[in-house]
């Protein structure tokens, strides 16, 4: 079963229940061996960053519809939450979906050192242009005292 069609499936029932335990409704519902047991907490995670449904306990297991999610329900389910671009837009990182996210990990963390270098890199700039711009200004200011000074010289 696709992704979609399970998260389908587990709004319209959370809808006719309104509270729903995700783990027993995927026990009775699936097989334990099936790929929809393996992602049941991917999933329903994923229903809950998407604001179309909550937790409802401490442990993440009881999900609650948001009136975001009874709107969609009402409006054609998931699927035309999908086709109407609601979904928010992700970049995919290259991890694998197993649980192992060392790679994403390792990846995230590179691209935030390379935020920070960055941003250290322009402030450096920063800081120079400014040192300049005190610099040649001094250097101006001195000049026109220079002239002053020379042109109060020259009438006596």
């Amino acid at each position: 079963m696709l992704k979609e069609e399970y998260l389908g499936q587990l709004l319209n029932a959370i809808y006719t229940k309104e509270t729903l335990n995700v783990y027993d409704y995927n026990a009775t519902e699936f097989t334990t061996a099936g790929e929809e047991f393996a992602n049941t907490k991917a999933w329903a995670d994923h229903l809950v960053h998407e604001k179309l449904a909550v937790f409802t306990d401490q442990e993440h297991t009881t999900l609650q519809l948001t009136n975001f999610g009874k709107y969609w329900i009402l409006k054609g389910g998931y699927e035309t939450f999908l086709k109407e671009g609601q979904a928010p837009k992700r970049e995919h990182h290259n991890h694998n979906h197993n649980g192992d996210n060392n790679s994403s990990d390792h990846h995230l963390r590179k691209e935030k050192e390379d935020l920070v270098e960055a941003r250290l890199r322009l402030t450096h700039y920063r800081l120079i242009g400014f040192w300049l711009m005190i610099i040649v200004t001094s250097i101006g200011f001195l000049l026109s005292l220079y002239n002053l000074f020379l042109l109060i010289n020259g009438k006596k």
